[in-house]
């Protein structure tokens, strides 16, 4: 039996190397033996990779067999709620978010991002089936899921415009959210039917409108756009 000199882990007789560290073995007492099979294999093999149609089957089957197996459940079993709605729900969100990973390039960013705001859509009317309350689907989240739905097609599809750099997408941005916040606040006050006045939100927007003005103003300067550039590293 032989022992690397530099590990000291055991070796096999068909050892002509150490397999931990590839020491040299060296044994005058017993000379490596040639003729014996290894221990381990030495063809190294590969495996086909796996295709995006089978990630795909693979959760569409997952995701259906949960929804599924929900709703039986609960039409059958526990029948005090709808739950399984919310499960059901989420599944569908799940797999419609999925769908850019599953064909990529066959499907555009801005239709793929439509049809993720859609599926939110759903999902909370789900909820405000089972929850109307006072009307705050129709008078809250919708209008402000397609807002927002809106704001980031697009902001995307501005990303993807050429040309674009940090400065002006940072404009956008700025811009976006600025909106964002006077629409949230205008919601609101309808919502509790209050009257319509900006607090809040006209600081935030007046803060935007001053970004913006300043960020503009450097991208329409060139020495100013480089001497930021410059100084920031962009």
């Amino acid at each position: 039996m032989s022992y690397c000199v530099n590990c000291g882990v055991e070796l096999d007789k068909t050892c002509s190397v150490c397999p931990l560290c590839h020491t040299r073995v060296i044994n005058p007492q017993q000379p490596v033996d040639t003729t014996s099979p290894k221990p381990f294999p030495s063809r190294k093999g590969t495996t086909d990779p796996v295709r995006r149609t089978d990630v795909a089957i693979f959760a569409t089957v997952v995701l259906g067999v949960t929804a599924i197996v929900c709703g039986l459940l609960n039409f059958f079993a526990f029948r005090d709620t709808h739950w399984s709605l919310y499960v059901i729900g989420i599944c569908c969100i799940l797999w419609i978010f999925l769908i850019p990973l599953f064909f990529p390039g066959k499907l555009n960013r801005l239709v793929s991002l439509a049809l993720d705001g859609v599926s939110i859509i759903l999902y909370l009317g789900i909820i405000s089936f089972l929850h109307p309350g006072d009307g705050w689907f129709l008078k809250i989240a919708l209008p402000l899921t397609l807002v927002v739905m809106g704001m980031v097609i697009l902001y995307v599809y501005a990303l993807h415009r050429p040309h674009h750099s940090i400065l002006s997408m940072a404009a956008i941005f700025i811009g976006e959210i600025s909106v964002l916040t006077v629409i949230i606040e205008l919601l609101i006050h309808h919502y509790l039917k209050q009257p319509l006045v900006l607090t809040w939100g006209a600081i935030t927007l007046i803060c935007g409108v001053v970004i913006d003005a300043a960020l503009i103003t450097i991208l329409r300067k060139s020495r100013l756009r480089e001497e930021v550039r410059r100084r920031m590293h962009i």
